[in-house]
């Protein structure tokens, strides 16, 4: 019996929704090994989605046709053979992608990740475990709060991956996550342990103090915090110079384990998950990171300059405005101070740029002050003119 005009509608539909999947499926099978982490997870996504167009579409032949032979004790083998080779088919190509894409994501990104995650949380339990608390209060206590930082990351990175992992894989991590879940609580009983015979020394000694005829007063000040990095370049090499200073006096015992920690807990979580910072053993290898990413002068420079370009000028009587472009262009001279590019806000061009975002009426007021002062050979010092002429001009 041939198919009506309804059931043949019904499987041109369902050759769209295949032909969809195909092109999908084509696509994952030729770009796979280069795609991103997001892309393998959309295109897993999407094929999941198409895969139950084309399912839902043979769903409705198979509807229609049991409809239409509703005299029949059943369907036609070749319905039924047309039928079951389409989901068939269907269903095992999805699955093929599926453990394509699983591989893929878990050889190229999550096995790197979830191991570097948990063996930095572990290299860290070991050395919080070597440390006498008794001996070294601070670095410890310090020590332990980092430790549980890293085992709520390693945790995180463990619930984003273990599903994507191998089962075998997935037995392995999920007994190492157990193991830093157990050692966390037993270092801190430790710390506890030792802060209640810390406190119970204290107070004795406090008690044999205060029985004797002479009082010795004690000032405690509470130690300066180290700054911290927010990931902004400009701010970078100002940042590294005061932080180095201030470690330097709060740690003199020159603790590489102590340094590293407190590098780590001076900058913003975006900067160390961006970088993977944590996967680094030393102050020194972390500090090559962010010179390689924030300390290139020359590049700070130029943006410092670009902003100096951006900044709108100032139109019309605006004292306030006056002023805050006169403290940007201070600001920016400072920090150029500071990296050694100084040339850069001096260039001519640089300089005019400048000239341009003064209003018209101050522009024409310099404009004839500098003419009689400024020859070409002296056009490099341009700049420093204009400075002396703006700081006055803002304490007026």
């Amino acid at each position: 019996m041939a198919d009506s005009l309804l059931v043949e509608q019904l499987k041109t539909a369902r050759t769209s929704a295949k032909r969809q999947f195909s092109r999908l499926a084509n696509n994952v099978l030729r770009m796979h090994t280069i795609m991103s982490e997001e892309e393998l997870r959309d295109n897993f996504r999407k094929l999941t989605a198409e895969a139950g167009k084309v399912l839902e579409a043979n769903d409705d032949v198979e509807g229609q046709c049991i409809e239409e032979n509703s005299d029949a004790e059943e369907l036609s083998e070749q319905q039924k053979s047309d039928l079951v080779k389409t989901a068939n088919e269907c269903e095992k190509k999805l699955q093929e992608l599926k453990d394509l894409i699983q591989k893929t994501l878990w050889a190229n990104f999550g096995e790197y990740e979830l191991t570097q995650a948990i063996t930095t949380a572990e290299s860290q339990s070991e050395n919080v475990g070597a440390v006498d608390p008794s001996k070294n209060p601070d670095a410890y206590l310090f020590m332990i709060g980092q430790l549980e930082k890293l085992v709520k990351a390693a945790k995180e990175v463990h619930k984003h991956w273990k599903c994507w992992a191998p089962p075998a894989e997935q037995q392995h991590f999920q007994s190492r996550i157990k193991d830093l879940e157990t050692i966390l609580p037993n270092l801190t009983i430790r710390r506890a342990d030792f802060t209640g015979a810390y406190v119970r020394g204290e107070t004795s000694r406090l008690s044999t103090t205060s029985n004797s005829s002479v009082a010795t007063p004690a000032i405690k000040l509470k130690p300066a915090a180290l700054p911290k990095f927010s990931g902004i370049r400009r701010e970078f090499h100002r940042w590294k110079k005061d932080w180095e200073a201030l470690q330097m006096q709060g740690e003199p015992t020159g603790s590489r384990e102590v340094k590293k920690f407190q590098l780590l807990d001076s900058v913003d979580e975006k900067t160390i998950r961006d970088l993977h910072l944590t996967t680094y053993t030393t102050a020194e290898e972390v500090f090559r990171v962010l010179e390689n990413r924030f300390g290139n002068k020359t590049t700070v420079a130029l943006e410092i300059v670009e902003e100096l370009r951006r900044l709108q000028a100032v139109k019309g009587n605006q004292p306030r405005r006056i002023v805050e472009l006169i403290q940007s262009v201070e600001k920016a001279l400072v920090d150029l101070n500071e990296l050694g590019k100084t040339g850069a806000i001096k260039n001519p061009l640089v300089t005019k740029t400048i000239e341009s975002k003064l209003p018209d009426g101050l522009m024409k007021e310099w404009l004839l002050h500098v003419a009689g002062k400024v020859d070409e050979a002296e056009e490099d010092k341009r700049f420093d003119y204009l400075q002396v002429s703006s700081r006055s001009r803002s304490h007026l």
